[in-house]
This record gives structure tokens, sequence and C-alpha cells, in this order.
């Protein structure tokens, strides 16, 4: 049985919360730059060679082209060399969401660049000298194993490609190091499989290692793959999804590729720290400051941490929220931030009380909201105006969700009146939830924002 997107999230999320994971990139990722898939850069060969189109294990194809060709293996190479190097192409959406997770090893069995290139500071391990080089090791690493183009202006292989049948059958004991390493991150951190697909030959990699390992005992490992549309190739695509599974590998299904790089975006919000973006300010409403506090309150029951710019509702929030976790002695300084932009002609801005921490920024304030949103992974909305209506819209394009608290008038009811849970992010959080936050009963009202967030921010289903 497959798993869905928000467990899949949730499982692999903690993993790399906890720094027990790794990636595993395939050729989907380089297709979506414009580099050309298997069945495109082997089309010239087969066509050179006169393999039969039944023949569709595409590593074999390439073994019958090396076999039948004079200068074979030299003619191939420089032929992949030839067509991928001629392709104008860049790193896509994709590749820099996958640079901004916090997942030290990155394993790909593409020959381009991309990877590299989206994380400038990673350490790429191509060869096997690369492994026993000390000099080599660095904080992240991208591990090239099935070849690698060079970086160089001039075109050239800094490793030969792994490409045909042979290849593949002699890899273990052409690229011991490379392959024992794989294994070893195999047995002890989740892998998630991105940008393959039942027709990539890299699959049997992935099959070959959960196959061989399952009986150890592994980490739980996942992949995205693609549902075909039509029911013959559908029936196929189940039988091999049964086959992953029972290989101890969780598949989560999607219709169309293009919902990748959303997930890689949710997935990078799901892994930063736990901080909630409070917005708003006073609406008018005779007991807002209460509403506030219970708010406040309730939060503190949730292991998030409070940011904001300091507006009037977030201050109320934030002292409510930190002197509730001193009363208990659970207070961390650091789980209330307050960010403040440059205001060189007005005096420097007092907190009421000393609760949390002031950050003083030389960031303009667009800048500041922007860089604060990208830290979170929710935000609620609390009364608010103008400024408030601005940060909701930034919010919505970073893709965050946004929790509207109804209850509390200003822009918070304007959002939950005149916007959609699909437009906001919150489309799978219930619709009960979302009604309650406008109840006229302000403890309702609050819990409910209260659970809302939590789910938005991955901390439970309830």
């Amino acid at each position: 049985m497959t798993i869905t997107e928000r467990d899949m999230l949730r499982l692999y999320g903690d993993a790399v919360m906890a720094g027990n994971a790794a990636l595993f990139v395939g050729a989907g990722l380089s297709q979506a730059a414009g580099h050309p898939g298997w069945p495109q850069l082997l089309e010239v060969p087969r066509s050179r060679a006169a393999i039969p189109k039944a023949v569709e294990d595409l590593p074999l194809a390439a073994q019958y082209f090396v076999q039948e060709t004079p200068g074979g293996r030299e003619a191939l190479e420089s032929h992949i060399l030839t067509t991928l190097s001629g392709v104008e192409v860049g790193t896509t959406e994709g590749h820099r969401l996958l640079a901004r997770l916090p997942v030290d090893d990155i394993w790909t069995t593409n020959y381009d660049c991309l990877i590299e290139e989206s994380i400038p500071d990673a350490t790429v391990v191509a060869n096997e000298a690369d492994l026993s080089d000390r000099q080599m090791a660095g904080h992240r690493r991208v591990m090239k194993m099935h070849g690698s183009l060079s970086r160089e202006l001039q075109p050239g292989w800094l490793s030969s490609p792994v490409i045909t049948r042979r290849d593949y059958e002699e890899y273990e004991a052409h690229h011991p190091r490379m392959w024992s390493l794989l294994r070893a991150t195999f047995l002890t951190k989740s892998f998630l499989f991105l940008g393959f697909s039942f027709t990539d030959p890299n699959v049997e990699v992935l099959l070959r290692l959960s196959r061989a390992l399952r009986s150890i005992g592994t980490p739980e490992h996942f992949t995205v793959l693609r549902r075909p549309p039509d029911p013959e190739n559908a029936r196929l695509h189940d039988l091999r999804v049964r086959d992953l599974e029972d290989s101890g590998i969780g598949v989560c299904e999607v219709l169309d590729f293009d919902e990748l790089t959303p997930m890689i975006s949710r997935l990078v919000r799901r892994t930063r720290a736990r901080r909630l973006f409070l917005s708003g300010s006073d609406s008018g409403q005779g007991d807002f400051l209460e509403l506030c506090r219970i708010l406040g309150y309730e939060l503190a029951h949730e292991p998030v941490s409070l940011v904001s710019l300091a507006g009037t509702a977030a201050l109320e929030i934030s002292f409510a929220f930190g002197g509730s976790l001193i009363a208990e002695e659970r207070y961390d300084p650091d789980r209330v931030r307050f960010y403040f932009r440059p205001r060189p002609h007005e005096p420097t801005p007092q907190l009421g009380e000393r609760i949390g921490t002031a950050v003083y920024t030389a960031l303009p304030k667009e800048q500041l909201r922007s860089a604060v949103l990208a830290e979170s992974r929710a935000l609620l909305v609390v009364g608010g105006g103008g400024t408030t209506r601005e940060e909701v819209s930034t919010a919505i394009e970073q893709g965050m969700p946004v929790v509207p608290l109804a209850r509390s008038g200003g822009t918070a009811l304007d959002v939950w009146t005149n916007t959609t849970p699909e437009t906001l992010g919150i489309a799978d959080s219930g619709s009960r939830d979302w009604t309650l936050l406008n109840h006229h009963n302000v403890h309702i009202a609050t819990a409910a924002a209260v659970r809302l967030a939590s789910r938005a921010m991955y901390l439970g289903d309830r």
C-alpha cells in the first residue's frame, strides 16, 4: 500500500531532523533541466549498431553497441559527452530546493554537474581514490556513483560513466569503496529516492540494495513515483510498486512530475526549525488582548518557537507564551524571537517584558519579512491591518501555510472570509477547525487555530 505525501514528509522529515537521512537523485531532475533521458541518449548508438527495438534493457543495448562498433567504448563515451555538453541547461528550482535540505550526503547516478552547481561548497566524490583521500572529506558530499562530467570549460569525463550491462554487473568489483559506502549508508540512514521511474535502469540499483539488505534490517526508505494514467501500464506499475514495498521502500505516488518541485518545497519547510511566525495588530475588538494571551497560553503546550517582527499581537502572544514557560520551568529565551529592522531616525524599540531574544538586523522591512518567513514553518494571523496583509501575501508566495484566526477580526477575518483553505495551504487540515476559527467563544477559536497551526507545521494530526 502506497503512503501519502504527508506521511512521507513526516517520516523522512523526522530522519532529516535527526541527522539520519540521505538523498538519492535520479535522471528525472536532470531531464527537468533539459538533459535527454536514457532512451534519447542511446537513440543514435542504437540506430548506428542496428540494435532491435525489442531490446528494452538499455544497459544491454549499450553493451551491444560496444561489442558491435569499432572503438565502441570510446565512441559511446564520446557520444554521451558530446550530447550532454551540447545542451544549454541550468539548475532548476528543484535543484535549488534540494540544496537547502539539511542532508549531508547526496547520491546520484547522473553524469551532469547540476547538483554540485547548486551546492558549490559540497565535496564531489567521483572516483574510488576520492574516498581514500582524507582531504576530500567535507560536511556535504555529492556522491557521483555512476560517473561524472568535468566542470572544466573543456568538456571531458571526471570519471568514466557506468552505462553498459557489464558495467552494472561488475560495479561492485570495480568500485568496492563506493559500493561499500552505499551499503553502509543504506543500512544506517533513511534514503529518499527522487527523479526515478521504472524505465530508468538505475532502479535496479535500488532494488538490489533493498532486497539484499532487507533481512538485516534497515531504516525506512522512500521514493516518489509517477502513476501512469492508462490501465495497462497502471497494472504493471502496481506490480512494481508492490515489489518495492515488499523490499522495504515506501512509495509515494504523484499523478504528474510537475508535483515534485512543490513537494520538495514542502519537505524543505518540514525540515526547518519549528518556528511559527506571528503576524497581526490590535483590530479594535474589546477582548483582543485577552484573546492574544489565551492563544499564547495554548501555544505554550506545543513544541514550537515563536518569531515575529514585534507587532502588538505578536508581543502579547509571545509574552503570555514565555510567561507560561517560565511558570512551568520550561523557559528558553531562544523560543521567542523578535526581529527589528534599522530605524536610524527613531529610538530603539523597547520590549515591555524581559522575555525572549531581540534580534536587531540591517535588513530593510521587505527583506526582513521575507527572510524570517523563509525560516518558519507556518504563519498565524491575529487581527492586523495593511502590514499584516503584506505578510500574508509574502507567505502565500513562499508556499507557506497561513492560519487566520478570524475571531480576532481585522486582516485575519478578511483573509478567512475571502480566501480558501486551498490557497492558504491548509486544505488537508479539516473543515471543522476552519469553521471554528470564527467561533464566538474565544477559547474554542484559539484552540482551533493551534490545532491547524500544529498540523501545518507537521507536529501532529489532531
